[in-house]
């Protein structure tokens, strides 16, 4: 299940993020911009026009700032990718339902505490999220809710990175908190019928006890009582495709974080502070960008711990999982990028 009803299949040889980065330059053309506003967003011609004039500065610097960190030190790399995807992310804005209040919150909505004593390591570092500004107006944006204000340990953010969960299993020994079901069509005993059920995938290792409460991207499930990783949905008369609008009625669209049709994967959060991909990706570069300004102490501890692999991973995984977000928020399809012939 992916969080668009349409995908965009492209093959290449080539590497794949300057792959996604000629495919981000289209955004750069403002008669492009204008025609897929109005045919993937509904808006008028007119408007399209107005919120193109502001969206194709954002994406030239963008890819700009991303090229830059691609380029640059790795240790460094952190401060232009932030600026980078803080563009990105502005193009949602302009984009979304929100855009008249950009203009006003144009700060990043979140702060790290510079004047704090250094961390013990990279999980145990914060940032405060904020109630106004460009983080909180994206937020809002993809899930139609406002940001609360928070204290936010980057303990609580590195679980639901996608893209690098392999890498922060090995340097936390803990687990990510990125959930993952098998969606299977299961016969029911009246001929033609079908029940929609979701069996819970378990990470090696995990005991713990779930419930429906942990994963809000699903809805209109019931838990079965005899096996509790199994979760039940409705009963269908005949084929039902993964497409079909039936069946994407059980998920919440902004929660899905996974890449194949026939799987779905949501983040174990709290209903207090929602979790859809783009926000964790962002508080990273976002902290990680602050740390490289104004601390190289921390920077330099970082560096030398377990914890940079994971985030030399994160340089290339999931930048271009930020890219391959946008193009497909901006297109309201998913792309789907293949480089195996």
């Amino acid at each position: 299940m992916l969080r668009y009803p349409e995908t965009h299949s492209i093959r290449s040889p080539l590497d794949p993020i300057h792959d996604m980065l000629v495919l981000v330059e289209y955004l750069t053309t403002k008669d492009y911009v204008i025609s897929t506003l109005v045919s993937r967003h509904s808006i008028t011609k007119k408007d399209a026009a107005k919120r193109a004039e502001l969206i194709v500065p954002h994406v030239q610097t963008a890819t700009a700032f991303i090229e830059q960190s691609l380029q640059t030190q790795p240790e460094l790399s952190f401060l232009p990718a932030y600026y980078g995807i803080l563009n990105l992310m502005k193009v949602y804005i302009l984009i979304g339902p929100h855009y008249q209040e950009l203009s006003a919150q144009r700060l990043h909505g979140a702060t790290y505490p510079v004047d704090e004593k250094d961390s013990r390591n990279l999980l145990t570092e914060h940032v405060v999220l904020k109630g106004k500004g460009a983080i909180p107006l994206l937020y809002k944006t993809v899930t139609g809710k406002a940001l609360p204000a928070a204290k936010i340990t980057m303990g609580n953010i590195y679980p639901y990175v996608s893209g690098i969960t392999a890498e922060y299993s090995l340097a936390s020994g803990q687990q990510s908190r990125i959930a993952s079901f098998q969606i299977e069509m299961k016969p029911n005993k009246n001929r033609g019928e079908q029940i929609l059920t979701l069996k819970f995938l378990r990470q090696r290792g995990d005991t713990r006890q779930y419930s429906l409460r942990d994963f809000k991207g699903l809805r209109l499930f019931k838990q079965d009582q005899r096996t509790k990783d199994i979760f039940v949905g409705q009963t269908f008369t005949g084929p039902v495709p993964y497409g079909d609008a039936r069946l994407r009625e059980h998920f919440c669209p902004f929660l899905i974080y996974g890449l194949r049709n026939d799987a779905v994967e949501t983040p174990c959060c709290s209903k207090r502070l929602l979790l859809p991909e783009e926000l964790p990706i962002t508080l990273l570069f976002f902290h990680m960008s602050n740390v490289v300004r104004y601390k190289p102490g921390m920077l330099y501890k970082i560096r030398s711990s377990r914890f940079w692999p994971m985030l030399a991973a994160a340089r290339q995984h999931t930048l271009l999982r930020i890219l391959v977000l946008t193009w497909s928020f901006v297109h309201q399809k998913n792309l789907e990028l293949s480089h195996k012939f």
